[in-house]
């Protein structure tokens, strides 16, 4: 069952927490810029988005991952995914929240290439959206993904969505990829 609590574990009391069967989703902190850093510069990690975020130095990416990640900018809402030791392993993210018609866009990136292939992505978009169905008034998440990802279409499919039909590269590189959709009314 996903829950939404505080994390007790730091101390603060003010870290929100999403909890799947293996995994934690967490909001960033600070801490994590560095992982994140190396996970963003990996060709492997990012082969399958031409448009990935990208910085040539610490010094570049830290007031971004501050601004974007750590205190958020009101529109794209980031976790931390770990596993069962707590270990970073990746990002999950929702975003275009959309209330008038009820729908949320999410985005999955596993940064730890050692945990890909063990279930670890589709646990941590089955906990999201559990958590952005509780949300008043989201009754759809969509997802948009390379048609050549596999990994990724598996992955949204494992947890019920389904491919509504391929689209071109929302960032207009002429590529095609694949929207993805789960309603409110399956179960997960």
């Amino acid at each position: 069952m996903t829950e939404l609590q505080s994390d007790k574990t730091t101390g603060s009391g003010q870290e929100q927490l999403l909890q799947g069967e293996r995994i934690h989703l967490r909001r960033p902190a600070l801490k994590d810029a560095n992982t994140v850093f190396h996970w963003e510069r990996d060709d492997e990690v990012w082969r399958y988005d031409m448009h990935r975020p990208y910085s040539r130095s610490m010094i570049e990416f830290l007031p971004t991952f501050e601004r974007n990640y750590v205190r958020g900018n009101g529109r794209q809402f980031w976790f931390i995914i770990e596993d069962e030791q707590r270990t970073p392993i990746g990002t999950i993210t929702y975003f275009n929240v959309d209330n008038r018609l009820g729908q949320v866009e999410v985005g999955l990136g596993l940064g730890n290439k050692d945990k890909w292939g063990q279930g670890y992505g589709p646990e941590a978009i089955r906990t999201l959206v559990r958590y952005l169905f509780t949300l008043p008034g989201i009754r759809r998440v969509y997802a948009e993904t390379a048609l050549a990802n596999h990994p990724s279409r598996r992955a949204f499919q494992k947890v019920g969505f389904s491919e509504v039909g391929q689209i071109y590269d929302p960032r207009s590189t002429g590529e095609l990829w694949v929207l993805l959709e789960i309603w409110k009314t399956l179960t997960l």
